[in-house]
């Protein structure tokens, strides 16, 4: 995940070399006995239990075809076993590891894949087929599921055409014969061919994706209305099991004494906890409770300085996430002014991200741009690359007074000539942490003071609320932010084709996706990875500069306390943020 010049290479091999050990989690035995290292012994912890904070609000759902947010991710990842997983080579770079499959060939042209599935079970018994990836990825692409990411299955032959049926006029019968013509096929129960369309690079990448993951049909069939909500519903076949969930404040994972690789995970119990304050998690990890703590604001530096104690690793890398803002674009924005370019555009060139990254965080970096720092097509890393877009335009608006002649231009393009402190828009938003309401402040105070415009800041009680007030456009503008789910550009740049999400944020037209869809278009056939990143910075351009679609501010980075009581953590570039399940407790 991500930061500044010396880059993921080093900080991957720290986490690496400081965190896993030379012994290295699948080493450690679960018998309390001693841990082979490179420079001595170890002693495990007689308890190997770890709590962990996790934002219990943002998990909606036990059905991984449906998930989205990274705590669902978080749990899914460790509850269930996919075809592969993701983990860092010594060099740093996100390399993926048989998993579910034991092995896996492509052909010669690119198009076939073939994995060949090791044995293991379910947590009732029943062995995991190639028939359960074939049933996961078909309902994955259903589009009576309504899987957000059903767009996964577009590399496949077959796959845009079934997830881009409009299921309320298409038959069942029609649809489930595009289930039938989706590339994916059981050559027996451990065999599992998929055809690809075109040659993808990045398709081993998208497997190993939580939603791709395997599922049992009778188990849905089964669960009925309650497979979302209850998880006592569902079979697992990963390394921890669920065994208690409360909502919206934590769940218990416990070991799965049956998974395949059972006598190398070490950890018996991981707590997930909603633990909202800053404060309270720093405390809580002072005090031993908390086996990691990711630190925001003030405590940066404080941390950063107190890692020379030797209590814990402090490791900073990069995180392949962007936030933003987005726009009401459905033509009934509070202000009546979200359909000018020029009003987007001042809006976007009049945040400070550095400042704003400073002050609010002290952490994370500015973003220019829509893909993060990190982030690589195969070998070539696409910001050491490309220039971020916007970064020539900010220099170019320097001033709120070019600023506001912008932002005035564009409403006087609109028909509107009201002066600017007539203005209001409307900033939708959830959250009422100390850190979330200091993000608020932020923005409605530097668009105030550089653009003399008024924002009122419609602070929302949960994510319904927000779904809600932004379905009726009672907004101009809204916060988001996006993991990539796989490390390619096109992770976080298909967000604005006609096949991604955000027609479901913002009302984004088909009309005005098509359009962008013409630039991806030119990616067909093309395998060679510098011209790929080409392509990928026209797409770039168009989002931030041209269409001006969105305001991405801020690449999330990844800084991390561990303590060094806690052994072999991972944290994939791409995926859940920590992989516990070769990790262990020392004395």
């Amino acid at each position: 995940m991500k930061k500044r010049t010396l880059a993921f290479l080093l900080a991957a091999v720290l986490i690496l070399s400081l965190l896993a050990g030379c012994g290295g989690g699948n080493n450690a035995s679960t018998d309390g006995g001693e841990q082979p290292s490179g420079d001595g012994t170890e002693t495990l912890a007689a308890d190997q239990t770890i709590q962990v904070h996790w934002a219990a609000e943002n998990f909606h759902s036990f059905d991984n075809n449906k998930n989205y947010a990274a705590e669902e991710i978080q749990v899914q990842s460790h509850v269930l076993e996919g075809l592969v997983r993701p983990k860092m080579d010594e060099n740093g770079s996100q390399i993926y590891e048989p998993a579910g499959a034991e092995r896996w060939e492509t052909s010669e042209d690119g198009l076939t894949w073939t994995f060949y599935l090791r044995e293991y079970y379910w947590s009732d018994g029943v062995q995991v087929t190639a028939q359960h990836f074939v049933d996961s990825f078909r309902r994955l692409a259903d589009p009576r599921t309504g899987c957000d990411f059903a767009s996964f299955v577009g590399d496949i032959v077959g796959g845009e055409e079934l997830y881009s049926m409009d299921a309320s006029t298409a038959t069942d019968a029609e649809i489930d014969a595009a289930m039938e013509n989706l590339g994916v096929r059981a050559v027996d129960d451990t065999t599992l061919e998929i055809t690809l369309k075109d040659a993808a690079p990045q398709f081993l990448s998208k497997v190993s994706c939580v939603w791709m993951y395997p599922i049992r049909l009778d188990v849905i069939e089964a669960a009925g209305d309650m497979y979302d909500s209850d998880y006592t519903t569902h079979v697992w076949c990963g390394p921890f099991t669920v065994t208690e969930y409360s909502l919206n404040n934590s769940m218990t994972l416990t070991k799965n004494e049956t998974y395949w690789d059972a006598e190398n995970v070490t950890l018996t119990e991981i707590n997930l906890m909603n633990i909202g304050e800053a404060s309270t998690q720093s405390t809580m990890f002072s005090n031993g409770e908390l086996a990691v703590l990711a630190p925001n604001s003030d405590y940066v530096q404080l941390y950063r300085d107190g890692a020379e104690s030797g209590d814990y690793t402090f490791v900073e890398s990069y995180f392949p996430n962007v936030t933003y803002f987005y726009f009401n674009r459905q033509g009934n924005s509070t202000s009546g002014l979200m359909e000018s370019q020029k009003v987007r555009l001042a809006l976007s060139l009049a945040a400070n991200r550095e400042e704003f990254t400073e002050t609010v965080f002290g952490r994370n970096n500015p973003a220019y741009g829509f893909v993060p720092l990190g982030v690589t097509v195969e070998e070539v890393n696409f910001r050491d690359s490309i220039p971020e877009p916007l970064k020539e335009l900010a220099a170019e608006y320097d001033t709120p007074e070019k600023l506001q002649a912008l932002f005035k231009e564009g409403m006087e393009e609109l028909g509107d000539s009201r002066e600017l402190s007539e203005v209001t828009i409307t900033y939708i938003c959830t959250g009422d942490t100390a850190i979330k309401r200091q993000q608020q402040e932020y923005w409605k105070n530097l668009w105030e003071t550089t653009l003399g415009i008024h924002v009122e800041v419609n602070l929302l009680g949960d994510s319904t609320l927000l779904s809600e007030a932004r379905n009726a456009g009672q907004y101009d503008i809204g916060q988001a932010g996006w993991n990539g789910d796989y490390n390619d550009p096109m992770a976080f740049l298909e967000m604005w084709a006609s096949w991604g999400t955000s027609i479901r944020y913002s009302g984004w037209s088909e009309e005005r996706a098509a359009e962008y869809d013409a630039i991806l278009n030119q990616l067909q056939g093309v395998a060679d990875p510098a011209a790929r990143v080409e392509i990928y910075a026209q797409a770039e351009e168009w989002v931030v500069c041209d269409e001006v679609a969105a305001i991405p501010y801020m690449y999330t980075d990844n800084i991390l306390c561990i303590s060094n009581k806690i052994k072999g953590v991972v944290t994939p570039f791409v995926g859940p943020y920590f992989d516990f399940i070769h990790a262990y407790l020392v004395e």
